[in-house]
């Protein structure tokens, strides 16, 4: 009996929220669920165990150029000439 009290209690408390946050309520609720089956998304570890190895089938120069890249990108965003 008290599943079902808990169960009204909950439903009363979605009542009262406004229309704007129950999607994001639906969101946590699904999130819950794929959870509590295993069926979620892969966690963060499963993700970065297999960025990690993918560097591992290209040559050499095509990860210099990356990095070359990635350097000169980041170094151009932050330059920034101040006149006092």
């Amino acid at each position: 009996m008290q599943q079902v009290t808990l169960y009204q209690s909950l439903l009363h408390q979605l009542s009262l929220l406004p229309v704007d946050y129950l999607q994001q309520v639906e969101q946590f609720v699904v999130s819950l669920n794929q959870q509590k089956k295993g069926r979620g998304k892969k966690s963060n570890r499963e993700k970065i165990l297999e960025l990690a190895g993918s560097w591992s089938d290209l040559p050499e120069t095509e990860i210099k150029e990356i990095l070359s890249i990635g350097k000169d990108a980041s170094t151009s965003l932050f330059i920034r000439e101040v006149e006092l």
